[in-house]
């Protein structure tokens, strides 16, 4: 399994498609961020443009753009700069799929789009590499035959079809991830790290295979560097010790297991590289902030 896959996996990220927009005329919507669960807010421009402002910045959005804010950030989405005569949407259940956000005659829109979210592990490495935002055209990429199915799934309601919109919420997120990735090398963090072959191929054992016996001789050899530069330069590069950063890949496993699997506490901890079930709950409880039984029935309760 390659890093970006593992990454995705331990971020146990899910997705969904929660509004479906009609716009005529002046409009504006505000999002404030919302406490939680870390969360991405993302938008997709189906027809028309709009004003999006964020952090002091206005960003022009037009059909066929996908916008997204990876930290759910407060935002504002308006028609146009003019600040006058302005509507909120009006908001209902449309199908039984999707929520229906309305201004105007909804059958004279000027402006569409669809509304969704990205949830995510607060604790996950991937979180730690996602930039401030990502404004991508989908225009002559895979993304538009994704959006086309995001169309038709939304209009011809069918068994499963809410199942099939979040699963292509997903496969949305790994594109935008993907194409960030090839984009951008030139950064600190894991990011540096994936673009140094040495230290990639360090990420990628840690993360394929957490519970092995890992130690600083082992991890150096794996990136065929001496025990001594290797911390170095991994320290410098990562911005984190490699010791940190395999506490941090076997925690992200065990949250995964946790949530994922009914297996017990004790075999969490082994298949996470931990000896014993009272340093796995000490380790986890400093992370999470609560004990991974805790953990587990929380996240019951939030699913």
């Amino acid at each position: 399994m390659d890093i970006l896959d593992r990454l995705l996996q331990f971020a146990q990220i899910e997705g969904e498609i929660h509004t479906h927009c009609l716009f005529q005329g002046n409009w504006q919507c505000e999002h404030p961020q919302k406490a939680g669960k870390l969360s991405g807010i993302f938008h997709i421009v189906l027809r028309g443009e709009c004003l999006l402002f964020s952090d002091n910045e206005k960003i022009r959005l037009t059909a066929g753009d996908i916008f997204f804010l990876p930290t759910g950030s407060s935002h504002i989405l308006r028609s146009s700069q003019d600040e006058t005569d302005l509507y909120a949407p009006t908001l209902r259940q449309s199908n039984g799929l999707l929520n229906l956000a309305t201004v105007g005659v909804q059958d004279e829109a000027d402006f569409e789009m669809f509304c969704g979210a990205f949830y995510y592990d607060n604790q996950s490495m991937l979180a730690s590499i996602l930039p401030r935002r990502l404004h991508l055209s989908v225009a002559d990429t895979p993304l538009a035959r994704l959006i086309s199915l995001f169309r038709a799934e939304a209009a011809n309601v069918q068994a499963g079809a809410k199942s099939v919109i979040n699963a292509l919420s997903v496969v949305l997120c790994t594109y935008m991830l993907r194409d960030y990735l090839a984009q951008h090398h030139e950064h600190q963090g894991l990011l540096a790290g994936l673009s140094d072959k040495r230290l990639s191929a360090v990420i990628s054992a840690v993360l394929n295979a957490p519970a092995e016996p890992w130690n600083m001789a082992s991890l150096a050899q794996t990136a065929n560097m001496s025990r001594a530069n290797f911390i170095r330069v991994f320290q410098q590069k990562i911005g984190m010790s490699p010791g940190n950063f395999l506490t941090a890949s076997r925690l992200q496993f065990a949250s995964m297991l946790l949530r994922k699997t009914q297996k017990t506490v004790l075999s969490v901890a082994l298949e996470s590289g931990y000896r014993s079930e009272a340093h796995f709950n000490k380790a986890f409880k400093a992370a999470y902030g609560i004990p991974p039984g805790h953990y587990r029935k929380q996240e019951e309760n939030n699913g």
